[in-house]
């Protein structure tokens, strides 16, 4: 990314995770700026348009200029979503929280050994994921291609998984229900985030509000709110 938008970005650290996280993975293929807010569009399973900045004149400026050329948003923040709306309507709406860990927070490793997920194991995990409205088969292959993850096996069989989104936030973290119960899902957060900070990278997660034992269990590593956020789709 140019130096300047870098710089702009640095400004804004916690707003900015997810975009500079998406663009770090994909090119920049549009750039909209006003003042300190800007709109990037990029391409992964869709052109995606990310919203960064906190003035809503500024806002409004931007979406001038895009002239809603991509019909999906990033990184939406409630306030934002009056200008979004003025002439559009919502088709689909994924909204999260958004949790980020401190460098300084100490994580101990797992006891168990993971071992990165091969793109060809895409399908399976499709099949298995609670989200199918809002990805695809050929999105996970390429965030298994694109960046880290982690599986657990026993018996030759894959029974937890974690990898990361577009974004580079944490997620899809997955156990299938037989091995639940047994802490499995934090030894697979524990994992990644492990290699997330062994490439130097930040840590966060966008998980839904209603997803009240993941959220307990960020919290018990030491995650810290940041803010709701949405994907969405107009039309």
């Amino acid at each position: 990314m140019d130096t300047k938008l870098l710089e702009l970005l640095e400004t804004m650290p916690l707003q900015s995770l997810p975009v500079a996280g998406f663009f770090q993975n994909y090119p920049l293929e549009k750039m909209y700026r006003n003042g300190d807010f800007v709109l990037l569009c990029g391409t992964s399973d869709y052109q995606w348009a990310y919203l960064c900045g906190d003035n809503p004149e500024e806002l409004l400026e931007v979406l001038d200029q895009f002239k809603f050329a991509t019909p999906y948003f990033a990184n939406v923040e409630d306030w934002m979503m009056p200008a979004l709306t003025q002439m559009h309507r919502i088709d689909w709406k994924l909204t999260t929280h958004r949790y980020y860990l401190l460098d300084e927070k100490p994580i101990d490793p797992p006891p168990q050994t993971f071992h990165r997920l091969k793109p060809q194991m895409a399908r399976r995990i499709f099949e298995l994921s609670a989200y199918k409205d809002f990805t695809s088969e050929g999105y996970i292959r390429d965030r298994l291609e694109k960046d880290i993850s982690v599986g657990l096996w026993q018996d030759e069989e894959l029974v937890g998984w974690g990898l990361t989104h577009d974004d580079a936030s944490l997620g899809f973290l997955n156990v299938l229900p037989k091995w639940q119960g047994k802490g499995l899902g934090e030894s697979l957060l524990r994992a990644l985030i492990i290699q997330k900070r062994e490439r130097g990278l930040p840590v966060f997660v966008n998980i839904e509000p209603h997803n009240i034992q993941s959220i307990n269990l960020i919290k018990k590593l030491g995650f810290s709110f940041d803010r709701q956020v949405s994907w969405l789709k107009l039309i």
